[in-house]
Parts: structure tokens; sequence; C-alpha cells
């Protein structure tokens, strides 16, 4: 068969009906590859949740002084404050994705939330030794910045396997956690 005549070209195009299953079908494995290469069940409200527990728990930034929170001369106080802030934030995190993956009818513990989560293992589990160290010499205040650090680290690894936004994110924790270090320590409840 000769393919440069017309009844040869003819017979290479496929029919409107195929190349529209084509279409759809090439659309249906980009949106798959695309869930699987970025996170997405994150649920940004949480966010908002970590961040009110955060004031709440900083006596709204300082603004209560006396709040166990705000002062991290208070010691083991100021610690179980923080730790509670941490146990609201994982909560609403893990809650909020839930639900979001639920309503999305999607499994929430996919291979790239596996990938996601692996990467904050290491700034959790090294703000985990660094805060017992610290709390064993009694450096309580060395706490905010660090915290606030690999935070920021934490939030701008996982930006790789989900939004590009988080990445300024982070970076914005890292410089707030070299703020509580280097700062100004009157300003020390703001971080």
């Amino acid at each position: 068969m000769d393919f440069n005549s017309d009844e040869g070209r003819r017979k290479l195009v496929p029919p409107p009906l195929a190349r529209d299953e084509a279409l759809r079908a090439l659309s249906d494995i980009r949106a798959v590859i695309d869930r699987t290469a970025k996170y997405t069940t994150f649920s940004a409200l949480s966010g908002f949740v970590a961040g009110a527990a955060a004031l709440v728990g900083s006596g709204a930034c300082g603004l209560f002084a006396e709040w166990p929170g705000a002062n991290p001369a208070r010691g083991m106080a100021f610690l179980l404050v923080w730790s509670c802030v941490l146990a609201v934030a994982a909560a609403g995190l893990a809650i909020l994705t839930w639900l979001k993956a639920r309503q999305r009818g999607q499994r929430v513990w996919t291979p790239i939330t596996r990938t996601a989560f692996g990467a904050l293992m290491g700034p959790g589990l090294a703000g985990v030794m660094a805060s017992v160290a610290l709390v064993h010499v009694g450096a309580y205040a060395l706490l905010p910045g660090l915290w606030l650090t690999l935070y920021g680290c934490g939030i701008y690894v996982v930006s790789f396997y989900a939004a590009n936004f988080l990445r300024w994110l982070g970076v914005a924790f890292m410089a707030l956690g070299a703020a509580a270090w280097f700062g100004p320590p009157a300003l020390g409840a703001l971080w």
C-alpha cells in the first residue's frame, strides 16, 4: 500500500470517536501521573489550625506575658504548653487531610504521602533530639529558634513533593528561627 496516496493517508487517520477516546485516555493518564508526583491531599486549613494553636501557645505572641508558653524561663511548663501545641497541630493535620482525601475519594497513605512523610522525619527527629539535649542543659530559651528553624526545614523539604509556595514559607520560618536566636531578647515572645 502506498501511504503517500490519499487512500493510504485516510486509512492512517483514526475516526473522530477514536481520536476523542485517545485524548481522554491521555488526559486521564496525565492526571494520574500528576497525582502521584505531587502531594495534593494536604489540607491548607490544617495550617490555620496549627497557627491558631501556636498563637494560643505563645500567649498571643507575648500579649499575656505570664502565660507559660510565652516565657521559656518557666521551663517544663513552657515545654508542656508547646507539646500541646504540637499535638493539636499534628491532630489537625491528620484529621483534616484524612477528610480532604475522603471527600476526593482518594486514599490518604499513598506512595507520595509516604515520601513526603519520610522527608519530614529528618527535621522532626532532629528537633526531638535537639530539644531533649537543650532541656537537659536547661537552655529553654533556645527552643523557639530550634523549633522554628526545623519546622521551616520540614516545610521546605515537603515543598519538593507539594505546592511550590511552601518552599518560601519554609524559608520564612527558618528566618524567624534565626531571628529568635539572634534577635533582641525583648522580642522573644514574638518568635
